[in-house]
Parts: C-alpha cells; structure tokens; sequence
C-alpha cells in the first residue's frame, strides 16, 4: 500500500507514502487514492493531503510512461476519471507541501482548495523536458490562478518556482519553515474549517469553481441561488440565533 488514509474529528487525512519514488504517481498508486476517497464527502468535512518529507509527488511514474503508445493510453483509457476524482471531491481540499510537487503531483496540489508549503518547496511542469506535456488538468489549472502569459512560460520551459515564488503567483496561500509547523499548520486550518456548517463549505466551494468556469454576472446569480438556498438549513438558524441572543 502507497497511501495512508484516516479520519479524524470530520478530518479525512490522506498521506501518499511512497517515498523510494518520491510518491510518483502510476495507475495503482491513483486507483489507491481513489479507492480512498470514493466517498469521502460522507465520512468527513475537510481533507487534507500529505506527501513524505523527500517530495509530495514528483509527476507520474516514468516506467509507466515508457511503456505506453498513443494507441495503448487511448485504449486503456491512461488517466480516466480515476484521475480526476481529487477534482470532483466535495468537500474542501487542503494540500501540504514538502520539496517536489511536479508534473502530476503539482496538477494534484493545484486541484486542491487551498495549498500550504513548506519554505523547501518546489513546484513545475517538467513534462515538456521528455516530450511530453500535463495531462492532468495543468494547463487548465494553472492558468486560472497565474494567468496565461505566466502558465506558458512555466510549462513550456519546464522550470521550477520555489516556495516563494509560488506565493507571490497566488498558487500558495502560506509558507511554514518546518515539516513539523506545516502539518500542525494544515490541521488546525482543516480542524478550523470542519467545524462550519457542511451545507455552507460544499455550496462556497461549488460557487468558487463556478467562478472559474463562468462570466462574472452568471456567477454572481448563481451563487445568490446558493447562498438562498442556505436560509431553509437548520445550520442558518441555530447559528444566526445564537448570534442575535449576544
């Protein structure tokens, strides 16, 4: 087994633990993840992901790589919807960050809500150094967040942003000094935001994607829709109670 899974106070922790290849991410590796995360939304409030202290994830495994022909990926159908799940996962997603977060393991990283680091971070798109380009979502991604100009020049020269950088470009929101601070960072962030009503995280997290995908007026509709729909809760009335009675 590559990945470790628990659950703790509505905190689900997923841990990719396969440091000998830096948690590259092959077929197995991601049906494991998925397997995990199958149901996720309906055991827990907020999940957070870990790699090991030698990397996140450093892009997908390059043995499998090697043995695939167009005709092959198409057929097995290389990178389906198993793939995709982290990006369809309900609740909020915090990823913490420790050196390598490449290739696929950035695209994972990027999927995720909100991104934590650890200041030895480093994070880009090496794909285009074999041939290759992201096949996980990169492209799409990171332009949202940096822009287009930016997201060009990164995956088409395939260097690395360390942890700064990365915080300067809105792909991190916050850099911890040590493993130990950016755990303890990323669970009290997750413990913090377990706490609020369900209904809330999922339909805030629902707007935001919204607002990448759509202009600025259908999405303001849509998240008034979203936000009405919060008043029929019973999280809207026990908590607005409580707040009149102070």
């Amino acid at each position: 087994m590559s990945v470790d899974f628990e659950i703790n106070n509505s905190v689900a922790i997923l841990t990719l633990n396969n440091p000998k290849k830096l948690n590259a991410l092959n077929t197995n590796f991601v049906e494991e993840i998925y397997d995990h995360l199958f149901d996720v939304e309906k055991k827990a409030n907020v999940l957070v992901i870990f790699g090991t202290e030698k990397a996140f994830a450093a892009g997908v495994d390059i043995n499998e790589i090697d043995s695939l022909t167009f005709e092959k990926a198409l057929i097995k159908e290389f990178i389906d919807y198993k793939w995709e799940r982290i990006l369809n996962v309900k609740i909020p997603v915090i990823s913490g960050v420790e050196k390598y977060a490449l290739g696929g393991g950035f695209e994972l990283a990027l999927a995720s809500d909100i991104i934590i680091a650890n200041e030895n971070a480093k994070f880009g798109f090496p794909e285009v150094n074999l041939g290759l380009m992201p096949g996980l979502g990169g492209t799409q991604l990171l332009t949202r967040i940096v822009g287009s100009k930016k997201a060009s020049e990164l995956i088409m020269s395939g260097d690395f942003i360390n942890a700064k950088e990365a915080l300067q470009l809105n792909i991190v929101s916050k850099i911890l000094s040590s493993s130990a601070d950016l755990k303890r960072e990323a669970l009290n962030l997750a413990k913090k935001i377990a706490e609020k009503s369900p209904t809330s995280l999922r339909l805030i997290k629902e707007a935001i994607q919204l607002s990448q995908n759509t202009g600025c007026l259908q999405g303001i509709k849509i998240e008034r829709n979203l936000f009405r729909s919060l008043f029929s809760t019973s999280y809207k009335e026990k908590l607005t109670k409580k707040f009149l009675k102070k």
